[in-house]
């Protein structure tokens, strides 16, 4: 992930050093075919230096410095007539950066420190969202969030819960909306979603990426059951499809949001509990100078826990999770009957 902003600032160098080469090229084709334009450039450069070294000289006085001043605006005067004359746009002889802001610097200086451009943090955030795997996730999105689909009758029998399925998931989108505000805060829980299948957890987990996704965070989206093959890969040192397995591996530990969804759905082994676990401590580990926070979804509520996963393992996730339940029908049914 952090390589993110070291190929943005390559990508930037690259986009500016093709602007201004572009710019020379085109500089050398309209001197060639208009040589007064060549003197006049060089007339114009050199005034400039004696201009900037007049600033910094106690021995120009302040009529030199304006001499400076006219001769360049005279010199640039006649290099644009002598564009017009020849019909050439004024700016021609100039580079064309994609960002006239930053000028494809990728940073501007605002209060006296350098800051990363408006562009610069569009790309960012484009970058961040294809490597999430939450890139082109159509119909996921708190304003996508529809609580018709949740029942309005209360059956604790039914959904294990004593208030109604509508209820009980509005409570659960104001605990992930103060999760996404408070995120930055050392004090924030990781997040446990548990619940039947087709209950809203996915949906619930992927909108709490988009959000922490736009705020210029890092999230990383994995089911369990493409978390464990990375994991060997890693072990193993596999490189996939030009991806080192190493960085993918350190990805799990250092992103700043990862959503692990669908646990339990993986085959178990004790080598795979063993690497849940050490993954969970090195978040951990991690999130004492650094944001590393962890959403897990599963079907397995605190008692199945216990029973699928060792010991260790349940224990870390009541400890350093808060549980929020989802209870309902499933959804995409609904939807499909909807229809």
């Amino acid at each position: 992930m952090a390589d993110i902003r070291r190929f943005l600032d390559s990508e930037y160098a690259l986009k500016r050093d093709r602007a201004i080469y572009e710019a020379e090229r085109r500089k050398r084709d309209v001197f060639e075919k208009i040589p007064e334009l060549s003197r006049i450039e060089t007339e114009i450069t050199l005034t400039g230096v004696r201009y900037a070294r007049s600033l910094i000289s106690d021995a120009d006085s302040a009529n030199a410095i304006s001499e400076y001043l006219e001769k360049m605006g005279r010199l640039n005067a006649e290099k644009e007539a002598i564009l017009s004359k020849h019909n050439i746009p004024v700016n021609y002889l100039e580079p064309r950066f994609s960002c006239t802001i930053c000028e494809d610097k990728g940073y501007i200086s605002k209060d006296g420190a350098s800051v990363p451009c408006s562009c610069y943090q569009k790309l960012y955030l484009e970058q961040l969202y294809k490597v999430s795997n939450l890139v082109d996730d159509e119909g996921t999105g708190f304003e996508f969030f529809d609580e018709s689909f949740y029942s309005v009758t209360p059956d604790k029998k039914k959904y294990f819960t004593e208030i109604s399925p509508r209820a009980q998931i509005l409570a659960v989108k104001e605990q992930c909306l103060e999760f996404i505000d408070n995120f930055a805060d050392n004090a924030s829980h990781n997040l446990y979603f548990y619940g039947p299948t087709g209950t809203g957890k996915t949906f619930m987990a992927k909108s709490i990426g988009i959000e922490i996704l736009k705020a210029g965070f890092t999230v990383l989206y994995l089911s369990a059951t493409t978390l464990f093959p990375i994991i060997q890969q890693y072990r193993l040192n596999i490189d996939r499809d030009g991806v080192s397995s190493e960085q993918a591996y350190k990805n799990l530990i250092t992103v700043n949001l990862l959503i692990l969804d669908d646990l339990g759905t993986e085959p178990g082994s004790d080598s795979k509990y063993a690497e849940l676990l050490s993954l969970l401590e090195l978040r951990k580990a991690q999130g004492k100078n650094n944001i590393a926070r962890t959403i897990i979804s599963s079907n397995l509520d605190f008692k199945r826990l216990f029973q699928e996963y060792n010991e260790r393992i349940a224990s870390r996730i009541i400890g350093e999770f808060q549980a929020l339940q989802f209870a309902g029908e499933d959804i995409r049914i609904l939807k499909k009957l909807k229809r």
